[in-house]
């Protein structure tokens, strides 16, 4: 059981690890576009049409990524407030019960976001051209990749044994919540 909580505990490392850097690379384009935006404007006034809504998506793109970052660090500040103040038997059973919800939420989601990409896939970004679904295409992304995560997570906890003492929304980090 060990070495499949390793596994499971590597695989969700690195899966971080790459979106980690994912996030930080639309975050870079998003800055590089707008202030490449801000200074054709202001200091030669010509404007790059394009510089809007490539800095719109890229920061849909990063915001959407964030999200599965987030619930792996279990940096999901309400519930972790609440569950904090639980006793351990209720804690474990709100763990479980949010965990099944989330599974819940998340293939819905990622359902309907596959269909919204079947709907707007005959659109086209109004400035640049490119098909919307790319656009779009991030919905059905974030929930695979959250639902990757959670499993992985929960396999991690039930092999190590550390379900009962371990909650989804309380993993160790370096942020304070009070």
């Amino acid at each position: 059981m060990e070495k499949i909580a390793r596994t499971a505990r590597l695989i969700s490392d690195r899966l971080e690890t790459g979106l980690n850097w994912t996030v930080i690379f639309f975050t870079a384009v998003m800055l590089i576009v707008v202030l490449l935006g801000i200074i054709s404007r202001a200091g030669f006034n010509a404007a790059f049409h394009w510089s809007e809504e490539l800095g719109r998506y890229t920061m849909i793109y990063a915001g959407c990524l964030g999200i599965g970052l987030a619930l792996k660090r279990g940096l999901h500040v309400g519930i972790a407030i609440a569950v904090k103040r639980f006793p351990p038997n209720i804690a474990l059973t709100c763990d479980i019960i949010g965990r099944i919800l989330i599974t819940i939420f998340l293939v819905v989601m990622t359902m309907q976001g596959i269909a919204l990409c079947e709907i707007v896939s005959m659109r086209t970004s109004p400035t640049m051209g490119f098909n919307m679904v790319w656009v779009f295409i991030i919905t059905p992304i974030t929930c695979i990749l959250q639902l990757i995560f959670l499993a992985l997570m929960t396999i991690e906890d039930i092999a190590d044994g550390t379900i009962k003492r371990k909650s989804l929304v309380l993993r160790p980090h370096n942020i304070e919540f009070e």
